[in-house]
């Protein structure tokens, strides 16, 4: 039984390790090709996900998940209609 409950949390260990250097390589990668943050703002949180190795990534993805959020404009067709006039 002993033994059984080591393997287990060996698995969840290193399965939780495994996340947290997943999302340590991910999220930087989108962090600085987003266009939302300065580049004052993108080293701040890059520092902040290297400094906080499980909360900090998951604090700017969340960040992140704003920018998808952001309603784009829709193009004016009308405005291209008048000018063929």
């Amino acid at each position: 039984m002993a033994a059984a409950l080591h393997i287990v949390r060996s698995i969840l260990t290193w399965t939780t390790v495994a996340a947290a250097i997943l999302a340590q390589a991910f999220i930087p990668v989108r962090l600085w090709r987003s266009e939302l943050c300065s580049r004052d703002q993108k080293l701040l949180q890059s520092a902040l996900i290297w400094l906080l190795p499980v909360a900090g990534p998951f604090i700017v993805h969340s960040g992140l998940r704003q920018e998808d959020d952001v309603s784009r404009p829709t193009p004016n067709t009308e405005m291209e209609s008048d000018d063929e006039e």
